[in-house]
């Protein structure tokens, strides 16, 4: 998980305890209840007054801190991220498998995948929000996977494999894979990313 940035300084805001937060804890604050938000109502109907006040905090502090409620997500989007360079590392022709046991191997029911999944299928009604998943994941998967594979249809390529990870690893949190289909998956991407 990467580090959370925060303004210089302290934050003058008070808890209803009384007690004063410094600006890295109102900010986690702020980005724990609007990932809870986020999830339990989906973007278009979770509130920055809701988040606010779970957060323990004057609604105010949410504009000063990420400005928008769609950087909000965006940041929250941002507290999932793992990193995925580590797949385009290697063999080539190991690729697909590397990429399989990512999505459904031991380590794939991490926290912060099962948030990432959350945060994308409970606010996937939305346009906006969808977008903001789409430039995340265009980001940090499409386009680091579609230099290194290279050729003139990477970008397709990388959109495809992007489709179905998405369509794996939702499917895997509906009902977990029992049959360990890692090999067959990483055979399937091997030959996508073989005829690229």
């Amino acid at each position: 998980m990467r580090k959370l940035k925060h303004p210089p300084g302290e934050c003058s805001s008070t808890l209803p305890e009384g007690k004063s937060r410094n600006a890295a804890a109102t900010r986690i604050a702020i980005l724990e209840a609007a990932r809870n938000r986020f999830l339990q109502d989906g973007y278009d109907n979770a509130g920055l007054r809701a988040i606010a006040g779970d957060a323990g905090i004057d609604a105010a502090l949410i504009s000063r801190y990420f400005g928008s409620k769609k950087q909000l997500f965006a940041e929250v989007l941002e507290t999932t991220r793992e990193e995925s360079i580590d797949i385009f590392t290697g063999d080539r022709s190991t690729c697909g498998r590397r990429i399989a046991g990512k999505i459904l191997g031991p380590a794939s029911k991490s926290a912060n995948k099962m948030l990432f999944i959350g945060l994308v299928t409970s606010s996937s009604a939305s346009p906006e929000a969808s977008s903001l998943v789409h430039n995340h994941i265009e980001k940090y998967f499409m386009k680091p996977f579609a230099k290194w594979l290279g050729g003139p249809d990477a970008k397709d390529t990388a959109w495809l494999v992007s489709s179905m990870l998405m369509g794996v690893a939702i499917m895997d949190t509906i009902k977990p894979d029992k049959n360990n289909c890692v090999d067959l998956l990483g055979v399937m991407l091997q030959a996508i990313i073989d005829s690229a």
